[in-house]
């Protein structure tokens, strides 16, 4: 498994349709990712770098 960092992980909690579990559980099996919350994050991590290379999103400091 992935080293989340050298701080703890924080908790995160959200509310999801049936849809996107479904989704979320079909990537993660499709990307061979172990969890849903490691897929979520990969999911956010490419979410935000598409917005980067659109010049939607600027990281901060």
């Amino acid at each position: 498994m992935k080293k989340l960092g050298e701080c703890p992980p924080r908790r995160l909690q959200i509310l999801m349709t049936d849809e996107e579990l479904s989704d979320i559980k079909t990537y993660t099996h499709q990307n061979e990712i172990y969890g849903r919350s490691a897929a979520i994050r990969e999911l956010v991590k490419i979410g935000l770098e598409a917005e980067r290379v659109a010049g939607r999103f600027k990281k901060e400091g």
